[in-house]
């Protein structure tokens, strides 16, 4: 429980206070992404539920994203944004890797942003609030696809931090136990739906694994940041799909909530 609360405090803005935290313990916390997930999910379907008092459906899906980037500190944003300059660049490894540890935003990282949060946003309007339970898995599945990302990588060549920490000390166990927790918590928070658009989520969440291992070589934290909201909106991208053009199947395999 210790862990869970180092994890949660450093992936969210929630202000938890520990005492003589270790080095040691901060790291072991880093295999603890899916879980801290769980928790932004079930704050962000608490959220949902207030914001459903607006009946302004568009309105409810800015405020959505806006407690999501305040929850996660726009700390994942941050690594899509530069991971996306460096990947549109058109540059060797070495300047990748260089513009990937540059803190400013170029116009790739800008545009790429902008884009994701549009994608986002048109996916709340079609998912809230009637499917508001997949608040609950959208979280989880993007730092599930991570950890996957992390288990079948190495860490790219010339980079450094805390995403190496992470690379190094996930196993495909880990993946495996997540993997399995995911599916079942999809299937009761979203019925027959929610596994499989989780099963099928995966398939994109693979090939932009395989991506970044050719462009980039491996792992970074940046592109760990990357693969969580990527995948995230994969997730949210085909679920809305789903509930768009196959309503009734919803509706009589829907879950618990």
């Amino acid at each position: 429980m210790r862990k869970i609360l180092i994890a949660i405090s450093f992936f969210t803005r929630i202000p938890i206070k520990l005492k003589d935290v270790t080095n040691e313990e901060f790291y072991d916390c880093m295999i603890l992404l899916p879980v801290v997930g769980l928790f932004i999910g079930l704050i962000l379907y608490g959220v949902s539920i207030l914001f459903s008092l607006i009946h302004f459906v568009q309105l409810q899906a800015l405020l959505m994203i806006i407690a999501y980037i305040w929850l996660t500190g726009g700390l994942h944003l941050d690594g899509f944004a530069d991971t996306t300059d460096a990947l549109f660049s058109a540059r060797d490894h070495d300047k990748m890797m260089e513009i990937m540890k540059d803190s400013r935003l170029g116009s790739f990282g800008a545009i790429g942003l902008i884009l994701l949060l549009l994608t986002n946003w048109m996916c709340y309007t079609i998912i809230l609030p009637e499917y508001s339970a997949a608040l609950l898995i959208i979280p989880v599945f993007g730092r599930v696809a991570s950890t996957m990302s992390t288990c079948f990588s190495t860490y790219a060549p010339g980079g450094g931090g805390l995403g190496k920490s992470i690379v190094e000390m996930t196993k495909p166990h880990h993946f495996v136990i997540y993997l399995i927790a995911l599916l079942v918590l999809a299937t009761l928070a979203l019925g027959l739906p929610g596994l499989v658009a989780s099963i099928v989520t995966f398939i994109p969440a693979f090939v932009l694994m395989k991506n970044l291992q050719h462009r980039i070589g491996g792992m970074t934290g940046d592109t760990i940041g990357m693969t969580i909201e990527l995948n995230q909106t994969f997730f949210m991208i085909i679920y809305s799909i789903m509930i768009i053009n196959f309503p009734l199947y919803f509706s009589l395999f829907g879950g618990l909530f």
